[in-house]
């Protein structure tokens, strides 16, 4: 619980920092997707933190290209 509550006021210090300054320049666009970015880091850091096991990226990749690759295997143009 601690490292969540230490994760998330470290994350809220760094974006009191970043978010008006890009803010005032205009990068709205910017501004949503430093917010999204930085809730789904602290998602997964505070899990990670709490011991959570978290899966690996590379088996969803793995999952998604499987057939993909199978398809172009049987079509020749892949070796």
């Amino acid at each position: 619980m601690l490292i969540g509550l230490s994760i998330l006021l470290i994350s809220i210090l760094i974006a009191w920092y970043e978010l008006p300054r890009l803010w005032k320049q205009g990068c709205k666009k910017t501004v949503w997707l430093y917010v999204i970015l930085m809730l789904i880091g602290n998602v997964l850091a505070t899990l990670k933190g709490m011991g959570k096991i978290l899966p690996n990226p590379g088996d969803g990749i793995t999952f998604l290209m499987a057939p993909l690759s199978k398809l172009l295997l049987q079509m020749g143009l892949i070796k």
